[in-house]
């Protein structure tokens, strides 16, 4: 484990497919166990302005392109072209967190998180898990997001640009899946017949969290 761990600072890994509830869960986690959270998209928002597109050729590469180019390709490609992506952002996380004061634990949350690349720098495995959507929660979800729609409304066929990304996000779900479990480590499925509490409360045991 690089230095963003030490005797006073754990860090727990929150990871998963887009639209599975990490956002939501990880807040209520940190106002329970009194966790510091890093929120991964919310972080690269200001680590796009300083990318090395020799360091991150691809991530440089999707940033350039437009919606357009995105959305509209075979889902294969699109699918390649995530987990390539996720894969360079890594480093930029890990510098990330390695800059931040350690006061207290750390809860790390976003799909950027890919089982292989945290199981190199894991602690103990009961530290991270990996959370998926069912298709029909995904879709639910996706649907009251007025800035999905916003974004796919740029593209030549708006409704074939939302079903590319709907189906790539689910074949990437899939794929979460497949290495985690591999790996041996936790994955779950989000259904939508659990509330976020309860999910949270689930995610807090597999992390032995206790208010102690």
């Amino acid at each position: 484990m690089p230095e963003i761990e030490n005797e006073s600072r754990k860090i727990f890994w929150l990871g998963g497919s887009p639209c599975s509830g990490k956002t939501s869960i990880s807040e209520i986690l940190a106002s329970r166990f009194d966790l510091d959270v890093y929120h991964v998209d919310d972080a690269f928002e200001i680590q796009t302005q300083s990318l090395n597109p020799e360091q991150q050729p691809n991530l440089s590469r999707w940033l350039a392109s437009s919606w357009n180019e995105r959305w509209m390709q075979p889902v294969e490609i699109l699918v390649e072209d995530a987990i390539a992506c996720y894969r360079e952002q890594l480093a930029v996380i890990l510098n990330d967190i390695e800059k931040k004061p350690d006061r207290k634990s750390l809860l790390v949350e976003g799909t950027a998180l890919l089982p292989r690349q945290i199981a190199r720098i894991l602690s103990n495995p009961s530290q991270a898990i990996w959370i998926v959507p069912t298709s029909s929660f995904q879709k639910e979800h996706y649907s009251k997001r007025e800035w999905a729609r916003t974004i796919v409304e740029q593209c030549d066929d708006p409704e074939a640009a939302f079903q590319n990304w709907m189906e790539r996000d689910i074949r990437f779900a899939e794929w979460i899946e497949a290495e985690a479990g591999a790996l041996g480590l936790l994955s779950w499925r989000i259904d939508g017949i659990r509330t976020m509490a309860e999910n949270a409360e689930e995610v807090a045991r597999h992390f032995q969290l206790t208010t102690d």
